[in-house]
């Protein structure tokens, strides 16, 4: 993919995400005012008595905005930050906005108040974020395994293959409308396996950055950065008390900031 291609789909991707963020923004509001909006019943297996800890929905509402905005400024952020340089990495790191951006469709179920029906439209958010929540890690591991100079010839290869290894999955893979967790999302089959897989997919990428920047001599502040996005984004997607909802996006923040701050260092040293 040529550069004005990359930079092209990040500058529509950026003002797709804004629009749905507005939108999504403006229905909530509206909801708010008119006393219209409602949460839906989740599923709790085990309540915190915690203050921090415990469900509040209102976590969930402003953790899924917080997405959004992550999604928009970190987009826009690669946009201009890598706008005239060849990083086939930041095009695995925008299929993991991507993911981000596609969990946020949680919203959804609340605003369109089709939590405990058995709607087709529904179900296609069921699928959705999971299909996020499967392409997140793969993601995170194209952008350090997949995008190395052996395997650059084949990138566009390689993410077409994540996305439809992901998008695969989630069709097949079941899922519960009747159950929903407390960060509004559905529930569905192969829980605790997509959970360790993911963990061990991230693992396994954090692994190869540290090794990498070992051994390349990069300062690990790379390494470390993309360590807190790996354990950042897991809270994100998962926020619904007032802990994870600060930690959730500060540590995914941090770790953006540090690793993109530090590839940018790293090609500029390069050109």
């Amino acid at each position: 993919m040529t550069i004005k291609a990359r930079n092209r789909i990040t500058l529509i991707f950026s003002i797709t995400t804004t629009f749905f963020f507005v939108l999504s923004l403006l229905t909530f509001i509206f909801q708010v005012l008119t006393g219209r909006l409602s949460c839906p019943n989740v599923y709790i297996k085990d309540t915190s008595k915690i203050f921090l800890l415990a469900y509040n929905s209102k976590c969930v509402f402003i953790s899924i905005f917080l997405q959004y905005f992550y999604v928009i400024f970190t987009s826009f952020m690669i946009y201009r930050s890598f706008e005239k340089t060849q990083a086939n990495d930041m095009l695995f790191f925008l299929i993991f906005l991507l993911a981000c951006f596609f969990d946020t469709s949680r919203i959804l179920i609340p605003l369109f108040k089709i939590s405990g029906t058995y709607s087709e439209f529904l179900i296609k958010i069921g699928n959705l974020s999971l299909f996020a929540r499967l392409l997140a890690p793969l993601a995170l591991f194209g952008t350090t395994v997949l995008s190395s100079d052996e395997l650059n010839q084949n990138v566009n290869y390689n993410i077409l293959l994540l996305i439809m290894s992901a998008l695969f999955f989630s069709i097949f893979i079941p899922t519960n409308n009747t159950i929903i967790y407390p960060n509004f999302c559905l529930s569905y089959g192969y829980t605790r396996l997509i959970r360790v897989l993911s963990f061990f997919v991230c693992l396994a990428s954090s692994v190869t950055i540290f090794i990498t920047s070992l051994k390349n001599e990069y300062k690990l502040k790379m390494a470390i950065g993309f360590t807190l996005i790996c354990i950042g984004y897991a809270i994100f997607f998962n926020s619904y008390s007032i802990l994870s909802t600060i930690a959730g996006p500060l540590i995914l923040g941090t770790g953006t900031w540090f690793y993109l701050s530090e590839v940018h260092n790293h090609y500029l040293w390069i050109d």
